[in-house]
């Protein structure tokens, strides 16, 4: 039996065990009618962003990017974009969709994206039961910065954690069940079925007929938020998940999460660009903290184990190959020099953050000086084998009901050699206008 079979049976099976069984001969159920609501809801968010780059003209990146041109000793974007979302539901069923449309204009082109982020159909036969068919983003894990144990979610930018992501196609089915016990409070399972369809559904997790399986078991345990995650697939990597969540005092919280993934296939280069290919289990682990203390201050601590991440010494020939190679390009003008090590610097650069320690660290404050509905923070992430970090001092405004005004600077700082010592950007300003309607 193919695996894809295999999940689409599992799924059915779980479909008829939670399943709500007709209600036995002789019992009623009397409800009183509550006020009618409204059937639909609809809104969304126009945002304006402008972005300057102060360019960092040594760095690896800088001449993998733009050895063909010379953009200069900075450029700008921008980017305006609209989020629109929905939702329509009679009884047992509703509908909801977030459309992401977006405009960038950089240096080098103009591009128009328009996105559908979701757009799904949730039937709920039961009050323990719901099912869901369609495209829904989803954010499992307990981190703030980094989900090591979100094998279904799109991957956060640690810049900006809390935008929305572009969901995946489903087939899903949530089982809740409450519980008058000291222990266990609350358990839900949720089973997800993740197609895949060529040029239309989840078409970056597999080949054209595959069918994906995530599985979450959440429990309230003594006041504990509990998750078991399992995620598998004929080309993903068998994966298991855990995290939790408490409350030790009304202003402080802890979490972490786990993820093993089995059997993952890891590419190192060396110094001259040849690859070795192993295939290795990798865990990923986070554990963090958010503090609110009474000057209406907000710490977030977060230290993260990248399990597909690189050592220092693997980094130290990961950039000296790209810096031979742009060497060697300079020396015979040959443009395949470069093009090859485009390809062969994807795993790294294909991850957010590639090393293997990470430490990030946030703090805002609210309404400092008393300036009403501001609010200013910064927040840092520290590669901590290299001691290489971006810093990041910001605010946000919001003047009026709906509008919202943000602004931040962005500092990479690190030595030659180092992760964010070679972004390809010395500095960063960004400005952007958000109106929710």
């Amino acid at each position: 039996m193919n695996s894809g079979c295999f999940c689409l049976r599992a799924f059915l099976l779980l479909l008829c065990l939670t399943w709500p069984l007709p209600a036995m001969g002789g019992e009623y159920d009397f409800a009183i009618p509550e006020a009618e609501e409204k059937p639909y809801e609809l809104g969304g968010r126009a945002e304006v962003r402008q972005v300057h780059h102060w360019l960092n003209q040594d760095s690896a990146r800088y001449s993998l990017d733009h050895y063909k041109d010379d953009p200069g000793p900075a450029i700008d974007e921008f980017n305006p974009q609209v989020e629109l979302e929905g939702s329509y539901g009679k009884r047992l069923w509703q509908v909801f969709f977030l459309s992401h449309h977006e405009y960038l204009n950089t240096y080098q082109d103009e591009d128009w994206q328009n996105k559908l982020y979701q757009g799904y159909v949730s039937i709920k036969p039961s009050s323990n039961l719901t099912l869901e068919l369609g495209k829904k983003s989803f954010l499992w894990g307990k981190g703030y910065a980094w989900n090591p144990a979100g094998f279904v979610n799109r991957t956060k930018d640690p810049d900006d954690p809390e935008l929305n992501l572009e969901g995946r196609t489903v087939l899903g089915l949530d089982y809740i069940k409450s519980f008058a016990d000291p222990g266990l409070n609350n358990l839900a399972f949720t089973a997800l079925l993740l197609p895949v369809v060529e040029d239309f559904s989840n078409s970056e997790l597999g080949e054209n007929g595959d069918w994906n399986l995530a599985l979450k078991l959440y429990l309230l345990w003594r006041d504990t938020d509990l998750d078991f995650i399992y995620y598998n697939g004929p080309e993903q990597a068998e994966s298991l998940g855990f995290d939790f969540a408490r409350n030790l005092a009304e202003n402080l919280e802890i979490h972490g999460e786990a993820g093993l993934k089995r059997r993952v296939r890891h590419v190192v280069l060396d110094s001259l660009g040849n690859a070795l290919v192993s295939e290795e289990d990798q865990l990923s682990f986070m554990a963090g903290l958010r503090y609110l203390n009474s000057h209406d201050t907000t710490f977030f601590l977060e230290y993260y184990h990248n399990g597909a991440g690189y050592s220092s010494s693997e980094l130290d020939d990961f950039f000296a190959y790209q810096d031979a190679a742009y060497e060697s390009w300079r020396v015979t003008g040959d443009d395949a020099i470069m093009e090859k090590a485009s390809r062969a610097v994807r795993p790294y650069y294909g991850q957010r953050n590639f090393g293997r320690h990470y430490l990030y660290f946030k703090a805002s404050q609210k309404e400092p000086f008393d300036f009403l509905y501001l609010t200013t923070w910064i927040a840092s992430i520290i590669n901590l084998e290299d001691l290489s970090f971006s810093l990041q001092p910001g605010l946000t405004w919001s003047p009026v009901t709906n509008l919202v005004l943000n602004f931040r600077m962005a500092f990479p700082l690190g030595g030659s050699g180092t992760e964010f010592g070679e972004k390809p950007d010395q500095a960063r300003s960004e400005f952007w206008v958000r109106y929710y309607f």
